[in-house]
């Protein structure tokens, strides 16, 4: 039987996992998998009416929610900004927390993942790093159509993940680039459909407010050469007035467009295959997709039969999947600031085809007049 420990009350904890928790304990529990305990969360802000309104007990420290909630048998659910990951991983682990369920991207920069990795080895920590795509129905529809070579081999891939967040860039610097937000999403499902890659492009852009610039969180670009010669195309844009998480296939004899859900209000993806290399006509397919439902299911489920922290995720490896996405993150980074310092511009991608994205890119120079506080309200 396990409890749930939600570490971080912002968006991510108590706006995104505590109500697919809610739900998933609110489901007949013929396996005996839910604690009778009530679950805990804790924060660095006081939440303690909100935790009550929501059916929790709010705990004072992480010390506390020790004794609230038995490290034994209970999920740990790391809710907390990417840069504080590390030094609160290892007080879990000192209070003899091993099964921890850490909210994407794990760490920022590769330092911060080798002392993660490290940690893990050492205290026995069984990690899973959110990963909701992974474990989307597009996703693995998509996969299916690479795995059977229905439309021949597949060429390349492109990602629009566009999406209005002035508000709470604004008011949280949980993330210090775009490239953190939304890219790490796309980034994981371009690796699990063509393998493992190196970067050979990245930009980014700024966000601009009326006098006010945010460095680096306006767009953001990223160009994927896979191993086995299959292209990625990734454009993210937080300063769009609309939604869209749109991914395109190219195959030899085909291509492929799919729409992910825009958000936790519906849960349901679009798929539409083009037969034929005139592209043709094709009626969209609509998916139930609520991934991170799916994916919560499953964490709790290997957690639940004790298996291997790599083991038992329906096909894909999160952990392993996460670890090379911080990798190539940092270097879309350092590949970003150095055409930043040699005075490039990000330009946008060349159309709106499957394998490309449109949309309006803002100058790239600037500087910061706003400073943006740091609340526990992490993507």
């Amino acid at each position: 039987m396990l409890n749930t420990f939600i570490v971080g009350g912002g968006r991510a904890g108590l706006g995104l996992h505590w109500p697919v928790l809610r739900k998933l304990r609110a489901l007949p529990d013929e396996t005996g998998r839910w604690s009778p305990d009530p679950p805990v969360v804790w924060d660095v802000q006081d939440i303690h009416e909100q935790a009550l309104a929501e059916g929790l007990v709010a705990a004072d420290s992480l010390a506390h929610a020790a004794k609230l909630a038995d490290p034994a048998r209970t999920v740990v659910h790391l809710c907390t900004p990417p840069v504080d990951r590390f030094a609160t991983l290892q007080e879990l682990a000192d209070l003899g927390y091993t099964r921890i369920v850490v909210e994407k991207p794990m760490t920022v920069g590769v330092a911060g993942l080798e002392a993660i990795d490290m940690l893990a080895r050492v205290r026995g920590l069984r990690l899973r790093v959110v990963s909701p795509w992974l474990a989307s129905s597009l996703t693995h529809e998509l996969a299916e159509l690479v795995r059977h070579d229905a439309l021949g081999g597949l060429r390349s891939l492109s990602f629009t993940q566009f999406k209005p967040r002035w508000t709470r860039t604004l008011r949280s610097n949980n993330h210090t680039t775009a490239f953190d937000v939304e890219l790490p999403h796309s980034l994981g499902v371009a690796l699990r459909l063509a393998g493992d890659a190196r970067i050979v492009d990245a930009a980014l852009t700024d966000m601009r407010i009326g006098d006010t610039v945010i460095p680096k969180m306006g767009s953001a670009r990223l160009t994927l050469q896979h191993h086995n010669g299959v292209t990625t195309e990734i454009a993210s844009d937080l300063t769009s007035p609309i939604r869209e998480r749109r991914i395109g296939l190219r195959f030899d004899t085909g291509h492929v467009v799919g729409h992910y859900p825009i958000s936790d209000v519906d849960h349901h993806a679009s798929l539409t295959v083009h037969n034929g290399a005139g592209g043709g006509t094709a009626t969209p397919r609509i998916l139930f997709d609520d991934a991170l439902t799916t994916y919560i299911d499953h964490a709790y489920r290997d957690y639940e039969a004790d298996a291997d922290r790599a083991g038992g995720s329906g096909g894909w490896d999160d952990y392993a999947i996460a670890r090379r996405v911080v990798q190539l993150l940092q270097e879309a980074h350092l590949m970003a600031a150095a055409r930043d310092a040699r005075g490039g511009s990000a330009d946008g991608p060349a159309d709106d085809s499957p394998a490309g994205a449109s949309g309006p890119r803002p100058p790239l120079t600037g500087v910061s007049t706003s400073p943006r506080s740091r609340v526990a309200d992490h993507e």
